[in-house]
């Protein structure tokens, strides 16, 4: 009589853990389906999955119920792993849903596919940064050129002077331009005028200080007619000479700063007026050598030099 009741409770026990597991297999085609209906809908996602979770938690809850009503504690054990597999499996929808979730959203997972526009500007981003690097790179290098070098000179021995450069056109009349602009109702042309009648005037001070450019030798009397000619009616690169004659023609005192050595002073016995300064640069512009005027600093132009420094 036990033998038929063990053998009966058996046969029951398998019947339902036969049905139970088609039922499972069932519930899971279900969450399937319900898995790939999940869209990017971020509330919509959060309900399929609490709904998973709700039919699993169902199912086991019943199944449970049914074995241990025919005391089948095999089968309780396996409800029992069953069950923590179930936990594992919403865990993972969960986790699933997130990563959905966030890919929506842009922070997380798989980057979106750049699109040409954003491509254009990643890569004007990426050549303006390129441009402004090499450009700091020249400024950097240009530091320690013989131009900025000569000219970051100038500039602080006329700041102690309360001075700054005017800037002349680079041309053959910048040096006469540059004493006309500290002159009142004076021009380039009268100046090479007034230059070239002194310097043929005295002709045996002059005439042994001025050579041939492409022999190096004394001028002949046609050759030196002809450079006093050159000062007057053309754009002839004016020097030492004819800033020697100016300073008698004017009776003023020229005084030349240069990056390198001591000032170059002309007419040292006229100063009754106010001095005319100039700025000569050897390397500053393309053309060679070059003089530029000068200008009194304002106080705002003091403080401003000042803040530089600090």
């Amino acid at each position: 009589m036990m033998e038929e009741e063990i053998q009966e409770g058996t046969s029951a026990a398998e019947e339902i853990l036969a049905r139970q597991r088609k039922e499972k297999k069932e519930l899971q085609a279900k969450i399937q389906q319900l898995k790939k209906s999940i869209n990017k809908d971020k509330k919509k996602k959060k309900e399929i999955t609490a709904e998973i979770a709700r039919l699993e938690q169902e199912q086991q809850s019943r199944h449970s119920e049914e074995l241990a009503a025919i005391g089948h504690k095999e089968g309780l054990e396996g409800q029992q792993e069953e069950s923590n597999d179930t936990e594992i499996s919403t865990e993972v929808t969960e986790q699933e849903s997130e990563v959905d979730s966030t890919e929506g959203h842009g922070t997380q997972g798989p980057e979106k596919k750049m699109s040409k526009a954003a491509k254009r500007r990643q890569k004007k981003a990426d050549a303006n940064r390129a441009r402004e690097a090499l450009i700091r790179e020249e400024k950097e290098n240009n530091r320690f050129c013989a131009r900025n070098v000569e000219a970051a000179k100038l500039k602080a021995l006329l700041k102690a002077r309360k001075l700054k450069m005017f800037e002349i056109k680079p041309d053959g009349d910048c040096m006469y331009a540059a004493m006309a602009h500290q002159m009142t109702d004076v021009t380039v042309s009268w100046l090479r005028s007034k230059a070239s009648q002194y310097i043929r005037l005295h002709s045996d001070d002059f005439g042994p200080f001025i050579t041939n450019p492409d022999t190096g030798e004394q001028l002949t009397p046609e050759e030196f007619e002809e450079y006093c000619d050159q000062i007057e009616n053309t754009n002839a690169w004016g020097g030492q000479p004819e800033l020697r004659a100016l300073s008698q023609v004017l009776k003023r005192k020229i005084e030349v700063l240069q990056a390198e050595g001591s000032p170059i002073i002309f007419g040292e016995c006229c100063n009754e007026e106010k001095p005319i300064i100039l700025t000569y640069y050897r390397h500053c512009y393309g053309l060679g050598e070059h003089y530029n005027s000068v200008a009194v600093l304002t106080g705002e132009e003091v403080e401003d030099e000042n803040d530089d420094e600090t």
